[in-house]
C-alpha cells in the first residue's frame, strides 16, 4: 500500500500545507535541511506515535497558529482507499483524536461503533522507517524487529487473547472463593497491557564498536533491496555523509526498491544523487510570503536548472560560448591563464572579449546530475568542460566513469571535455618566495601542502583561496603545464585554452 499524500495543519513551519508522494519522493528546498525533516518527523510521529525519534511536543505548534489561539495540530495520512487524521489537542496537554475517511468521503471520529473499522485500516497502513543523522548503527535492526512483530500479529494477538480469557476466569474463580469466605472482595485494577507495543519497547538491538551510522544504514538498503523481505514499507531518510560512488549505490538500491512496490521518501544532499534520481519524483518546497510553498511541476525544471548552476540570467548578453568548470577559483584560474596567454601575444583577445561565459557547476558529481536532467541542452551556446580529474584520490574512477557517461552521450565533441592530467589546477602553479620557486607534485594535495606551511609560520591561510594566492606572484612562464609526446614537448592547458580560442573564432 502506497502513502499517497501527507496534509500538515499547524505542525511547525507548515500552517496548512499537503504533499503528494511518488513511489521515490526527493525533497528538495532552499536554505537549510529542516523544512524538509519536518516532513519526515511528521510522517514518524503518525506512524509511530510515542515511539517516534521526536514524539510530538508543545514546541510543535506553529508560530502563526499560536499568535491565532489556534492550539490544534493534525497530521493526515492518505493511502489508496482512505485517509486517516490525527489531531492532538495542546489545550489539553496533546490529547489525541482519530478519525478517517473512506473511498474520498468525509472524515469521521472514531466511535465505540466504528473503532472495529478504524482498527482494520490502522492494520493495512505500511510501517515507516526513518533514517536521519542521529541515527545509530542499530537503527535498522530495531526496526527489523518491529516489522517482525507485525507480521506475527496474529498470534500476538491470539497470546494476548489467551492470557486475558485465563486472568478473567482465574479472577472469577478467585473472587467466588473469596466471598465464600465471607470478607469483602478486593478491587483488583488491570492495566490492560498491549501485548506487541510492550514487545516493541523492549525489543532493543545494541551494538557495540564504532561505526559509520550512514554506511550501515547504506548497507541495510543493500539488502533490502536484494532480499524485499518486508512487505508493505515506507523507507524515509537523509542521505548524509557518503561518497560519490556511495551515492551510486545507494541510487541503484533505492530503484530497486520501488521496482518491487517499496517506496522511499528522502533528502538528497548532494546534486550528484540529485541527478541518479528520476525528475518525476522530486518535489521542492520554498517559503513564499512566510509560507511554506510547494512548487508546480513545471517551476521544478527551472529550479533543479538554477540549483545546478543554470540560471538564464547568469550569462552575459554577448555570451557566444559556455566554458563549465568546478567553482570561483576554476573561473579566477582559467581567466588568469588567459590574460596572461593574451599578454604574450598568443591570442589577439581575451576570453571576455570574445564571448566565453565560465560557469561555475561543481565537481564530476554535479555534471552527471546536468546529463541525467538533460541541462547541457539548454544552454543554447557550444559548450566546453574543464574539470579536475581528482587523480590520486579515491574520487578518480568514479569521475572517470561519470565523464565517460558525459562523453557517451555527446560524441560528436569528445574533444571539447577535458580533465586535468594532473589532480586539480593548484597541481599546475608554484609557490614562489622571493628568489625560490616551489613546484608541486602532480597528484598531492596542493591545498594541504600550503595551508600546513603556513600553520608552521603561524600564519593564516585559506584552502579554498590556495589558487588565488598562488597565481599572484606567478606568469605563464611559471604555469607547470609542460608534457611530452611523440617525443615533442606540449602545453596542456594553453593548448587547451587555444583550441577553445579558435573555437569561438570560427563561430559564425
Amino acid at each position: 500500500m502506497l502513502l499517497r499524500a501527507v496534509e500538515l495543519y499547524n505542525f511547525r513551519g507548515y500552517r496548512n500545507f499537503k504533499l503528494k508522494f511518488a513511489p521515490l519522493t526527493s525533497l528538495l528546498g532552499e536554505g537549510e535541511v529542516g523544512n524538509k525533516k519536518t516532513i519526515l518527523r511528521a510522517l514518524d510521529i503518525f506512524f509511530n506515535g510515542p515511539l517516534a525519534k521526536r514524539p510530538l511536543k508543545l514546541q510543535d505548534l506553529n508560530e502563526k497558529a499560536l499568535k491565532a489561539g489556534d492550539w490544534q495540530i493534525a497530521i493526515t495520512c492518505y493511502f489508496d482507499d482512505f485517509a486517516i487524521k490525527k489531531s492532538f489537542d495542546l489545550k489539553q496537554y496533546l490529547e489525541e483524536s482519530d478519525s478517517f475517511a473512506e473511498e474520498g468521503g468525509d472524515f469521521q471520529p472514531v466511535t465505540d461503533q466504528n473503532r472495529g473499522r478504524y482498527r482494520q485500516l490502522s492494520a493495512s497502513i505500511p510501517l515507516y522507517v526513518f533514517f536521519d543523522e542521529e541515527s545509530k548503527a542499530a537503527s535498522p535492526l530495531n526496526f527489523v524487529a518491529r516489522s517482525a512483530i507485525r507480521d506475527k500479529a496474529a498470534e500476538i494477538k491470539e497470546i494476548q487473547d489467551y492470557l486475558d480469557d485465563r486472568l478473567d476466569r482465574s479472577l472469577s474463580q478467585l473472587l467466588a472463593n473469596y466471598r465464600d469466605l465471607g470478607e469483602p472482595a478486593p478491587q483488583f485494577v488491570f492495566q490492560d497491557p498491549n501485548l506487541a507495543e510492550l514487545i516493541k519497547q523492549r525489543e532493543k538491538v545494541g551494538v557495540t564498536g564504532t561505526a559509520k551510522v550512514s554506511r550501515i544504514i547504506l548497507a541495510f538498503l543493500l539488502a533490502q533491496s536484494e532480499n524485499a523481505s518486508i512487505d508493505n514499507v515506507v523507507y524515509a531518510f537523509e542521505a548524509n555523509d557518503l561518497s560519490e560512488e556511495d551515492e551510486s549505490l545507494l541510487a541503484q538500491a533505492l530503484l530497486k526498491l520501488v521496482a518491487k512496490n517499496k517506496q522511499v521518501i528522502l533528502i538528497p544532499r548532494t546534486p550528484h544523487l540529485m541527478g541518479l534520481l528520476p525528475l518525476e519524483g522530486i518535489k521542492i518546497i520554498k517559503k513564499v510570503a512566510g509560507q511554506q510553498q510547494l512548487l508546480s511541476d513545471s517551476q521544478i525544471l527551472a529550479e533543479v536548472s538554477s540549483s545546478l548552476g543554470l540560471a538564464a540570467d547568469q550569462r552575459a548578453v554577448k555570451s557566444r560560448c559556455v566554458l563549465l568548470v568546478e567553482g570561483q577559483e576554476d573561473v579566477r584560474f582559467v581567466t588568469k591563464i588567459n590574460q596572461w596567454m593574451y599578454e604574450e601575444k598568443l591570442v589577439d583577445a581575451t576570453f571576455a572579449e570574445k564571448g566565453l561565459f565560465i560557469l561555475p557547476v561543481g565537481g564530476c558529481g554535479s555534471l552527471l546530475a546536468w546529463l541525467n536532467f538533460d541541462l547541457f541542452s539548454k544552454l543554447n551556446e557550444p559548450w566546453f568542460i574543464l574539470i579536475d580529474s581528482d587523480k590520486g584520490t579515491d574520487e578518480a574512477k568514479q569521475s572517470q566513469r561519470h565523464l565517460h557517461r558525459i562523453r557517451g552521450k555527446y560524441p560528436g565533441i569528445q574533444a571539447h571535455i577535458h580533465a586535468t592530467f594532473k589532480r586539480e589546477i593548484e597541481n599546475y602553479l608554484v609557490f614562489k618566495e622571493g628568489k625560490k620557486t616551489h613546484a608541486f607534485a602532480p597528484y598531492e594535495d596542493v591545498k594541504q601542502h600550503m595551508y600546513d606551511l603556513m600553520q608552521q609560520r603561524h600564519q593564516s591561510w585559506s584552502k579554498d583561496k590556495t589558487a588565488s594566492k598562488l597565481m599572484e606572484q606567478m606568469d605563464l612562464a611559471d604555469l607547470q603545464d609542460y608534457y611530452e609526446k611523440d617525443g615533442q614537448k606540449h602545453r596542456e592547458l594553453v593548448e587547451y585554452f587555444l583550441q577553445i580560442d579558435h573555437f569561438i573564432d570560427g563561430l559564425a
